[in-house]
């Protein structure tokens, strides 16, 4: 067989290009991020208040991080209201970027991993109920909407600035966000419960995911505190706990030549080999590398909001003790913490936690550096500016899921191809099996 390409994958937000290249028993595949994102570049130079705008562009959690990064540069502490008010943006965030990937499992017709023909409608490919599809678009519209009357705009946040955020609520929003919250709760109830019984249930149409899983790696996660990342082995124990302005002495960046996107990987101060080449990169692949995320954080084995907690004792229940690496629980752990943005909306977007005397605590001095980390809906990430005597960013360190997850994404690349080499996928049955296996991380 030819080199296989595919260019590009639905549903990845980044610009991707897989390659595989079939080599009898031993094919070889390459995640390619193809197209460069050079934040120094774009950021250096500019008044160091601009940055929550501008970041929004690698994902709408980078405005939040940015402007925490700003209340640490400023020393200023942003009132009660704002810190709701961002907190219910996040919120609304997770909510929407699960359920958007919800809707595309769900969607899928084709199942990659089994060579069976599913019950349905005489086709590869099992029919979702059309009604589960039209509610999950609705609330994704929802969420939208929510996310809009929070952060300004739905994609580009502009809410949050240094101290707080920049305007109040209309009158009107309060009531609009109260039905908001009812039905994405109610929503969520019921999605449960499909899920349970239609998708990822024992000997429902896609349960075969569990029998896809890749091999126990390190994850990293931000502590409840906020001020503390752990990192964890791939059999869930501490590994290492820093604070998070010590995020580059302790994960390095690696490049490739075919991929824009360096990979991360976890220091090794033993003097221990560097990741200096393909080879080497392979070698030590697992002991190095980790990954952040849904999955990461449902490693954590941290307890959830109520009803969310009842979902993860059930999972557990299920499926065994953490952690947990298979493809299904993945899924799974999207779910989870989406039932629990939705409590947590329910909770953030009452009138009285929305309303205070107070938006913003205005800076009255300028510190040179500032920096924050935080658990976005795909993982945590981490913002460090350096300024100028005029508030000119001379400095900038962004560390984003997209180079986090880039290993992950490297190997689960490469078992996918060998596995559908060797069940002699046709081209399009492996380009679904990558897109449904890359699609939670």
């Amino acid at each position: 067989m030819k080199e296989i390409t595919f260019d590009a994958l639905r549903w990845m937000e980044e610009p991707v290009r897989i390659k595989i290249f079939p080599d009898g028993e031993h094919p070889r595949g390459y995640f390619q991020i193809t197209s460069p994102r050079e934040v120094e570049g774009l950021c250096q130079g500019r008044p160091v208040e601009e940055l929550p705008r501008i970041l929004s562009i690698l994902s709408p959690a980078h405005h939040l991080a940015s402007a925490l990064a700003l209340d640490k540069l400023f020393g200023v502490e942003p009132p009660p209201l704002a810190v709701t008010m961002r907190e219910a943006l996040l919120q609304t965030l997770f909510f929407e970027n699960h359920l958007r990937k919800i809707y595309f499992l769900v969607s899928s017709r084709f199942d990659p991993l089994s060579s069976s023909i599913l019950p349905g409608n005489g086709t590869q490919g099992f029919p979702p109920s059309p009604h589960i599809l039209d509610e999950i678009m609705s609330h994704i519209s929802i969420a939208r909407e929510a996310v809009t009357l929070l952060g300004g705009r739905s994609d580009h946040p502009l809410s949050a600035v240094a101290g707080g955020v920049s305007r109040y609520l209309k009158e009107e929003n309060y009531e609009r966000l109260s039905h908001i919250y009812e039905s994405c709760l109610g929503f969520s109830l019921r999605l449960g419960e499909f899920l349970r019984q239609e998708i990822l249930g024992k000997d429902q149409a896609l349960s075969d995911l569990g029998a896809f899983s890749m091999a126990p790696m390190s994850f990293m996660t931000l502590s409840e505190a906020k001020d503390t990342v752990i990192l964890r082995g791939g059999l869930g124990q501490e590994l290492d706990r820093f604070s998070p302005d010590r995020i580059f002495q302790k994960i390095g960046l690696h490049r490739e030549s075919w991929s824009y996107e360096p990979l991360a990987y976890i220091q090794d101060h033993s003097g221990g080999p560097e990741l200096k080449d393909q080879v080497g990169l392979q070698a030590i692949f697992h002991d190095r590398c980790f990954f952040v995320g849904p999955l990461a954080r449902l490693n954590q084995d941290t307890a959830l909001t109520p009803l969310a907690e009842e979902e993860r004792q059930r999972l557990l229940g299920d499926r065994g003790p953490l952690p947990r690496f298979d493809l299904s629980s993945a899924f799974w752990s999207l779910f989870l913490e989406l039932l629990q943005a939705a409590e947590k909306m329910a909770e953030l977007y009452k009138k009285e936690n929305l309303t205070g005397p107070e938006i913003r605590n205005i800076p009255t001095e300028m510190g040179r550096e500032g920096q924050a980390a935080l658990e976005s809906p795909k993982g945590l990430i981490y913002h460090h500016y350096r300024v100028d005597e005029k508030g000119l960013v001379t400095d900038i360190a962004v560390l984003d899921t997209v180079t986090e997850n880039n290993a992950l994404r490297c190997l689960l690349t490469q078992k996918t191809a060998e596995i559908a080499l060797t069940r002699k996928h046709t081209t399009q049955e492996m380009k679904n099996f990558l897109e449904l296996v890359l699609l939670p991380f």
